[in-house]
């Protein structure tokens, strides 16, 4: 769990430092004003977009495993009231 947390932290990171660098280098263009706000709106868009979809990602993987572990324990129950219901019998 801890590892999972540490990529999540690690992938963020990332993410936030190439969102920066791209910001800088965009700054730091000979462009005119116009399109250099054009070009830090749209590389924002993007990071935005990219983070909902790693979102969304995230959101599914999180439902996968809730929906195994819900099964887990399900099981767990059925195999206990089994076992519960044999040995009340004997």
């Amino acid at each position: 769990m801890a590892e999972n947390h540490n990529r999540r932290g690690t992938v963020l990171t990332f993410a936030l430092g190439v969102g920066v660098g791209a910001a800088a280098a965009l700054l730091f263009a000979p462009k005119a004003g116009e399109e250099l706000r054009d070009d830090i709106s749209e590389s924002i868009s993007d990071g935005f977009d990219q983070a909902r979809s790693k979102a969304r990602d995230l959101k599914q993987k999180a439902q996968r495993f809730v929906d195994l572990a819900k099964d887990h324990v399900d099981q767990a129950i059925e195999a206990g009231d089994s076992a519960y219901n044999q040995a009340k019998r004997t």
